[in-house]
């Protein structure tokens, strides 16, 4: 009985820490200062393109406004939950692997401009294969082609749709990101519209003076690849990106 009891005193000494996970995203009238900057930086990212509300509507929908960065069931990383092999594939030099997967990973979690540029470059590559009809831009986003050929993933994305739908109405009543920006410019905030003569870079926190904005369209998970148009440098150094414009 004794060692009984003292098994049950050492258990509770060395059992797992205490902790609290979530499971779920708050309601949007929930989310923390720093969820709705990220929803507002993901709006400006993608307002001169015409994908500011949908761009933080992404946002919300995979990973709660930067509260989930990281899927390793997909795998898929970053604000965006951008697929992880997909974007290895864009860069002909790096290798499929653990440690590539890993580092490319990392990237997309720490650095929220190289996520939001690959979220950019993803929507604008289906806007041109399907001729900007909103609708079939986001389900394939989610799903690339295959929901064009398999009623399941016709579902699914047709699923994502609405719910993108939704979020982009209740963000467009919530935020009035359109108001919020124009005072912020107004008042010389550090978040000032760009002129014409200034890079798109500018929209991104903790944007670098680059000269050239890269534009990444990825392989999505689920898809049929797209196939790659011609070479363009990239952002990881001494890698070339493959481009598909």
């Amino acid at each position: 009985m004794r060692w009984i009891i003292l098994c049950f005193f050492i258990t509770l000494a060395f059992g797992a820490p205490k902790v609290e996970f979530k499971n779920s995203c708050v309601p949007l009238s929930q989310f923390s200062n720093a969820q709705k900057e990220i929803l507002f930086r993901a709006y400006l990212a993608g307002k001169n393109d015409g994908f500011g509300y949908t761009l933080a509507a992404i946002a919300w929908q995979e990973s709660c406004a930067g509260e989930y960065k990281m899927n390793f069931q997909d795998p898929s990383a970053g604000i965006f939950h951008a697929y992880i092999p997909g974007v290895i594939n864009r860069y002909p030099k790096l290798k499929q692997n653990g440690f590539t997967q890993n580092m490319v990973g990392a990237m997309l979690v720490e650095d929220d401009e190289f996520a939001t540029q690959i979220a950019i470059s993803e929507l604008k590559f289906w806007e041109k294969q399907h001729k900007g009809n909103w609708r079939n831009i986001i389900k394939s986003y989610n799903k690339g082609y295959s929901w064009q050929k398999n009623q399941h993933a016709n579902f699914q994305a047709e699923k994502y749709y609405q719910n993108i739908t939704a979020k982009v109405k209740q963000l467009q009543k919530y935020f009035h990101f359109d108001f919020v920006y124009e005072a912020a410019t107004t008042q010389k905030s550090n978040l000032e519209r760009p002129s014409k003569s200034e890079k798109m870079s500018e929209y991104y926190a903790n944007a670098s003076k680059e000269s050239d904005f890269m534009l990444l369209p990825i392989y999505q998970r689920d898809n049929e690849f797209a196939s790659p148009l011609k070479q363009k440098k990239t952002i990881i150094q001494d890698f070339e990106l493959m481009e598909s414009y």
